[in-house]
């Protein structure tokens, strides 16, 4: 007897999360980052930056979580991703009456579009500009700047992101 009491409720609960997920999918709600690209970027190219750049590796894997192949030979593609730009900037926001540095902005800017493999374009021309702002602690020098490059990677796949993003939204 005691089991079936148990089992009742559980069968409620699962009946509940079902439901949920059931009115979930039919709204047309979607996790972030899971848009589907466009069928002419199943094969993609990405142009203006070194094969082994942290920038390149992070289009690459987003472009693969969306289920684009990126390819090494040009030929091969049915879409190409260039790079046109890619600036980090580092800026002083606030120093202390001695002159030291108290806060620093890191910026990174990023210039793209997208075109087929014989030049049509896919995605106009787009810049994604993100910053990061964080306290500089002229006593703990080696752990800023461990602290900035964190900062750094996180922006560039934030950067990344963004981009991606208006590539879905660009295909629909």
């Amino acid at each position: 007897m005691d089991n079936q009491k148990i089992t009742i409720p559980v069968i409620r609960l699962f009946s509940v999360l079902g439901l949920t997920l059931l009115m979930l999918t039919a709204c047309g709600f979607h996790l972030r980052g899971t848009g589907a690209l466009p069928d002419t970027m199943s094969v993609t190219y990405i142009h203006g930056t070194k094969q082994f750049d942290t920038l390149n590796d992070d289009f690459r894997y987003a472009l693969e979580a969306h289920g684009a192949r990126v390819t090494e030979n040009r030929a091969d593609a049915t879409a190409i991703l260039r790079i046109l730009g890619n600036n980090n900037d580092k800026d002083v926001l606030t120093v202390d009456v001695g002159g030291k540095v108290q806060e620093i902005q890191i910026r990174q800017t990023i210039r793209f579009d997208v075109v087929t493999s014989d030049n049509q374009p896919l995605v106009e021309r787009q810049t994604v500009t993100l910053s990061r702002d964080f306290v500089f602690n002229k006593t703990d020098i080696l752990a800023k700047e461990r602290e900035s490059d964190l900062i750094k990677k996180e922006l560039q796949r934030d950067v990344v992101n963004q981009a991606m993003l208006r590539i879905v939204a660009a295909s629909k």
